[in-house]
């Protein structure tokens, strides 16, 4: 279950954290009303989601750390069930997470929390705005860019992958049929040599 965060909480956070891997400040949020919009917070929360196996990622909208006070509020609310249903079967395997509010007197600020996962890559599953079916994207610092092939040994091969544990059964599964291949091609090499013999003497 995610713990949502305080609003003394958001502000210490904006205070003290530069935008990294799981944390990313925006000043404002942008309803999901178009292509291009939705398309953009698919991306940030499976940028969010594709960073860390261990500790929960942040996209936090109405702030701003450059300011001596950080806290500038969102212009438009929005709903955690709203953006459940939007986000259903866009990424997968689905990422956990919660949108809610947390209020400081009339200033709002959102909040967008990923459970840490180590069911990593996060595909987008669809093409919409910028986007491509297909696609992993990783939040690095402070941007966000697409998956290397270091990610992918990370996500399939690292200590904090899901599915080491399958890849190692497959491979044990393959080195035991490449055995049982070798010894019958053995066998079948020792009878044609024996035959050959057998046929000379």
């Amino acid at each position: 279950m995610i713990t949502k965060l305080t609003i003394d909480e958001v502000v210490k956070l904006a205070a003290s954290k530069p935008e990294q891997a799981v944390f990313d400040w925006k000043v404002d949020f942008a309803l999901p009303s178009d292509d291009e919009k939705k398309g953009e917070i698919l991306k940030d929360i499976a940028a969010i989601a594709n960073s860390s196996p261990i500790s929960y990622g942040f996209l936090i909208y109405g702030v701003d750390p450059r300011r001596p006070d950080p806290v500038v509020g969102i212009t438009t609310t929005y709903d955690d069930a709203k953006l459940q249903q939007f986000v259903a079967g866009k990424i997968l395997p689905a990422p956990e997470f919660l949108y809610y509010e947390v209020s400081m007197g009339p200033r709002v600020v959102a909040v967008i929390q990923v459970a840490p996962t180590r069911k990593r890559p996060h595909i987008i599953s669809l093409d919409i705005g910028k986007i491509r079916k297909g696609q992993i994207v990783v939040r690095r610092g402070s941007s966000t860019d697409g998956a290397t092939l270091q990610d992918l040994f990370d996500y399939f091969y690292g200590e904090n992958s899901a599915y080491f544990a399958q890849v190692r059964n497959r491979l044990g599964l393959d080195v035991q049929r490449q055995q049982a291949l070798t010894a019958q091609l053995a066998e079948l090499r020792l009878g044609a040599e024996r035959a050959e013999q057998d046929m000379w003497d």
